[in-house]
Order: C-alpha cells, then sequence, then structure tokens
C-alpha cells in the first residue's frame, strides 16, 4: 500500500515540476514585454490651443463637448476670456492635429498647440 502511494506522489512531483517551469517562463516574457513595466505606460500630455471665434458661453461649451468626446482626451478646460481649450489626452489614441481639426470643424479658428503645464 505505502508503495504505491509513494510511487504515485513521485509521479505528480514529475509532473508538476515542468509544469511550474512553464509558469514561469509565461510569467517573465509577459514581464519582459511590458505588462508589470512602468516605462511601457504613455504618460498623458497638455496641450493649450488657441480658440479663434469664440463669443459666448454657449461657445465655450460647445467646444468642450466636442473635445471630450474625442477618444483618448482626459480632461477639457475651455476659457473664453482667455480664447483658448487646455486639453489633457494621451499621445497613443489622438493627436494636437486631430484636436485642432475637431475645433476648426465647428466653424472657430484654432491655433498652433503648445505643451502646457497642469496645474
Amino acid at each position: 500500500m505505502f508503495k504505491n502511494s509513494s510511487s504515485r506522489l513521485q509521479r505528480m512531483r514529475l509532473m508538476l515540476v515542468p509544469l511550474a517551469a512553464v509558469a514561469l517562463a509565461v510569467a517573465m516574457v509577459s514581464y519582459a514585454q511590458g505588462n508589470g513595466d512602468e516605462k511601457s505606460i504613455v504618460q498623458p500630455q497638455t496641450v493649450s490651443i488657441p480658440v479663434d471665434g469664440m463669443s459666448c458661453v454657449s461657445c465655450a461649451a460647445r467646444v468642450k463637448r466636442a473635445l471630450k468626446k474625442i477618444e483618448g482626451v482626459q480632461e477639457v478646460e475651455v476659457s473664453l476670456e482667455r480664447r483658448e481649450a487646455v486639453v489633457r489626452y494621451q499621445r497613443d489614441k489622438v493627436s494636437p492635429d486631430r484636436l485642432r481639426s475637431v475645433i476648426d470643424a465647428l466653424g472657430y479658428k484654432a491655433g498652433t498647440p503648445r505643451v502646457a503645464e497642469r496645474k
């Protein structure tokens, strides 16, 4: 009886060692590809875009709504007083040129985006 269970235990150990090795290899490959690497995360960018043609609060709200609908845009502030839109976005999903084209499509004139520091 003991001899049979001992050989069964030994066979189980022989099966578990290769399985553990495969699991370790998969984890190492996953880590090497950036799944656990903070450097692989694309940091959001913030730009300030001058907007000409806004004349009222509704204009500013319209620009803000349109920009917020774009995939990759995280935050939008539009100032009628400063005539600008400050947009925080994911660089891997949207570009400043895309932001400009959306503003222009609304009938306003978007200026050249400048990198902005968030407060």
